[in-house]
């Protein structure tokens, strides 16, 4: 059965987005409502803003691999520099996350720290491995999960996060 998504990168060239300060101005007549609905739509417009979600009906237990992406994305924080993501799922995307981080604290320590945190806060327990698909990444993806006891496998075969990053793109 194929794919509803093409793997291939799209010929069209981003362009870095500048992010702005999530200041949520506010008029001395606007009413409560009007804040809360301006506080929603801006969550809604920020390219940063983090996915955490667990599927209610998987159990936790069962996660016992997860396909990690991180690497720098087409967006500038306020100094002009790149964002970092970290970008993580299960096979059936029971389990998804992203977090966003400044190109300054990159390294296996804010990896590995990052791992146990989304384990954490999810609830759910640390994998027994980790698929990842970016060779560039592949030391630091590596020294984070060996740290944790994690067994790193680089692969190509990361369809659910290529997926999920393809649909990401599009919208």
């Amino acid at each position: 059965m194929p794919f509803p998504f093409s793997l291939k990168r799209s010929k069209n060239h981003v362009k870095p987005l500048h992010l702005k300060s999530n200041i949520i101005t506010k008029l001395s007549v606007s009413t409560q409502e009007e804040e809360v609905e301006t506080e929603k739509e801006d969550l809604e417009d920020d390219p940063t803003a983090e996915t955490v979600y667990l599927d209610q009906e998987t159990d936790p237990d069962s996660i016992v691999e997860w396909e990690l992406d991180f690497c720098s994305r087409p967006i500038l924080d306020v100094r002009g520099k790149k964002v970092w993501e970290l970008v993580v799922c299960d096979d059936s995307l029971s389990l998804q996350f992203t977090k966003y981080f400044p190109n300054n604290v990159i390294n296996s320590i804010t990896l590995k720290d990052a791992i146990v945190s989304i384990s954490e806060d999810l609830g759910v327990p640390l994998p027994e491995r980790i698929r990842f698909f970016r060779s560039q990444m592949q030391t630091i993806i590596t020294k984070a999960c060996k740290e944790i006891g994690i067994k790193p496998i680089p692969s190509k075969r990361c369809i659910s996060l290529l997926l999920w990053l393809e649909e990401r793109y599009e919208t």
